[in-house]
């Protein structure tokens, strides 16, 4: 099994360096939360493996994962927690949320409940998270934007009245899967999270060299 990915009940492996890193480091708690079937451990392959299973098993608990963006001369490594969306996990949720620094709030853009539930997700962060918590609303499936049912420009509004960054995704075509964690890269604050001696992984370099310069963010400030 791939370090990277394990379930709960399994200990997280531990990130080994492939080589030097270049610049400083940040490390960040990220957080997965949404209903069952909305494609958050899709995102998750997608982002950390750059895969896509048409069938995807439930998450159990919860899965962690790591994955690294470039930001100029700061990588930004993401400790992923992706969340099981049934009911009877729900009480378990706070424990991977507390203290994480970013949240990814996932619906189906094809199931308007989901988008309901999202907002109630969106809602307990709010309130029980941390207060200087980054949290982007993720509107997946974009791929099935024949049988949409949660309008782009609701999500939007919503989204941009609660403080949230948005985003319509596919896990399946791959649209705006790297692009939502970079954009949660470029707004967290990268001066309080500074970690030394860890090392960029593999499939955080080849997402770094596949985006380009698509992964330098203009103006993003290093770690101090």
């Amino acid at each position: 099994m791939d370090t990277r990915f394990h379930r709960m009940a399994n200990r997280p492996g531990v990130q080994r360096p492939n080589g030097a890193a270049q610049g400083k480091i940040c490390q960040f708690k990220l957080v997965l939360l949404g209903e069952s079937a909305v494609g958050k451990s899709s995102l998750v392959l997608r982002f950390v493996k750059g895969q896509f299973h048409e069938y995807q098993e439930s998450t159990i608990g919860a899965a962690f994962l790591t994955q690294t963006v470039c930001l100029d001369d700061t990588t930004v490594k993401f400790e992923i927690w992706d969340t099981a969306g049934q009911e009877r996990y729900h009480s378990l949720a706070p424990m991977y949320y507390r203290g994480a620094q970013a949240a990814i709030v996932v619906y189906d853009i094809t199931n308007q409940d989901t988008f309901g539930r999202a907002k109630t997700w969106v809602k307990e962060l709010q309130r029980q998270a941390s207060p200087s918590i980054v949290i982007a609303l993720a509107g997946n499936k974009a791929d099935l934007a024949n049988k949409r049912v949660v309008e782009k420009e609701e999500a939007q509004t919503y989204a941009e009245d609660n403080g949230l960054l948005f985003m319509e995704t596919s896990a399946k075509t791959a649209v705006n899967v790297n692009d939502i964690f970079l954009a949660i890269a470029k707004k967290l604050p990268k001066s309080e999270q500074a970690t030394g001696g860890a090392g960029t992984s593999g499939q955080g370099r080849r997402l770094v060299e596949s985006e380009g310069s698509a992964q330098k963010g203009p103006g993003s400030s290093c770690c101090k």
